[in-house]
């Protein structure tokens, strides 16, 4: 299902979906979380990409709701905003991923396929927020490089806390001293001899290893 106030956009993404993903089929398209909780009702959607900032009844709102009533499916956040606090509540409350509103076909596509698959999309920066303030859910993927955290570097392990923290590249080279060019080699490494895919891997990889 797909909820957002914008019925172009909306529209727009349900041709997106369905032409990319083809066992993929929408079921219910909602303006807001009114119609939305209707809808989920009579459809009982496996997924729902949510718009966060609604009238009548918000992402968050909705999700409460039904959190509330014990049938949370899996919820992907959309959203304008990287920053957006209301992400960051939506996340606390259960979402499995956010996804900003200009993203590309692409990864629309891996985003869905991730959660569906039981991962979680996440920039690092949203999950670094969340680790500040106590609210990272754990994601049900097994996460890789368990027993190999001890091959890191001390400067590889620096570089993954500031990955941890949201920092990306041109900042943890001024927080260290370093090159651009060396921090990405680090981060080439750490992925590596982790077995990691992506920043936001790395993040959750930290965390789970107590290094924030």
């Amino acid at each position: 299902m797909i909820v957002d106030d914008q019925k172009l956009f909306r529209e727009n993404l349900k041709i997106v979906i369905e032409l990319r993903i083809p066992d993929a089929r929408v079921v219910a398209l909602a303006a807001n979380g009114e119609e939305a909780y209707a809808a989920f009702r009579r459809h009982e959607p496996e997924l729902i990409l949510l718009d966060i900032r609604m009238p009548l009844m918000n992402g968050v709102e909705f999700i409460r709701k039904l959190k509330a009533e014990g049938s949370l499916p899996k919820i992907i956040v959309l959203t304008t905003f990287d920053d957006d606090e209301y992400v960051i509540e939506a996340m606390k409350l259960g979402a499995r991923g956010y996804l900003l509103k200009e993203i590309d076909p692409e990864d629309l596509t891996k985003a869905i396929l991730q959660v569906r698959n039981g991962e979680m999309p996440l920039s690092p920066k949203v999950t670094a927020k969340l680790i500040r303030q106590g609210g990272v859910p754990a994601g049900r993927e097994e996460l890789p490089g368990g027993g190999a955290i001890a091959g890191l570097t001390p400067r590889e392990l620096s570089v993954l806390k500031r990955i941890a923290l949201g920092e990306d590249n041109r900042e943890i080279a001024e927080g260290l001293f370093l090159a651009e060019g060396t921090v990405k080699n680090h981060v080439s490494s750490i992925y590596d001899k982790l077995g990691l895919k992506d920043r936001a891997q790395a993040v959750r990889f930290a965390l789970v290893n107590g290094l924030v």
